[in-house]
């Protein structure tokens, strides 16, 4: 692994993906982030829209190694997967790890996105050799990064992950509910202490109430996330499809207040650990 990891924002908006000149600098496209472990193995959070930018950041060879760590089974954390070109090279490897909902496996959660009539292509057609992994508790390796996770909450769950490596860390907690003590108490103990959390902020604190039960948090509730664990930076994500640059930018200000250490996700950025 090179000598610190740098994470790549592919996408960061919430929901459905958009193209609308008011939001184009913090992008339209749905959650993917990755990371390059090796030459040839690049961690990936999740595969939204964003997905489909990756592919032209890599280099061109046939024995790419792709670890994918999902957060849920919803569409818009799917979608750029049956976009996503390495999945149709026969010499690329896919892992794929995620929490089973359900009586549904980690496969079956997956490929729901790539189901006829939904798409023509099912997911265990494509070349590329693939296998499934049950996310857990404790903590499991992908190459060098040390991976763990926990269940928070969002309507059929969802998983946070995060990475350790050369005492570096940071953690993705992605369409989560706050106000759930569990919940709130897993996030905490898995981000406690960690150089960067990236948690949602879909909605405005004015907004939340109509949307009690719909799975996200307020940027006031990302700040609270942060401080209750004692993090180093924190990054706001899944920005709602309605959200133009100056609302994000808005909240953002807001944020900083409480947090000076706060950024906003967007397209290209870059995370650097």
């Amino acid at each position: 692994m090179p000598d610190g990891l740098t994470f790549t924002f592919h996408g960061a908006r919430g929901s459905v993906a958009i193209d609308r000149a008011d939001s184009v600098r913090y992008g339209g496209s749905t959650i993917c982030i990755s990371g390059q472990l090796d030459d040839d193995h690049y961690l990936v959070f999740d595969a939204g829209t964003g997905l489909r930018q990756l592919q032209h950041d890599l280099p061109e060879r046939d024995d790419l190694t792709f670890s994918f760590l999902v957060t849920h089974f919803h569409w818009d954390h799917l979608l750029g997967l049956p976009f996503f070109a390495p999945l149709y090279v026969p010499g690329n490897t896919f892992a794929f790890y995620a929490r089973p909902w359900a009586d549904r496996t980690v496969e079956e959660g997956i490929s729901g996105v790539m189901s006829q009539p939904l798409f023509p292509v099912p997911l265990s057609d494509t070349p590329a050799t693939k296998t499934f992994h049950e996310a857990v508790d404790e903590s499991w390796g992908v190459g060098d990064v040390s991976v763990r996770s926990a269940v928070l909450d969002h309507p059929q769950g969802v998983t946070a992950y995060r990475i350790d490596f050369d005492g570096r860390s940071l953690v993705l907690a992605t369409d989560v509910e706050a106000g759930n003590p569990e919940s709130d108490q897993a996030l905490t103990d898995l981000a406690r202490g960690a150089d960067v959390l990236i948690h949602d902020a879909q909605y405005l604190p004015d907004e939340i109430g109509f949307h009690a039960g719909w799975g996200h948090s307020t940027w006031e509730e990302a700040v609270t996330a942060a401080q209750r664990a004692e993090v180093g930076r924190l990054v706001l994500v899944s920005h709602d499809p309605e959200r133009t640059d100056a609302g994000v930018d808005e909240l953002l200000t807001k944020a900083r207040d409480r947090f000076p250490a706060t950024e906003a996700a967007f397209a290209g950025m870059q995370v650097e650990l």
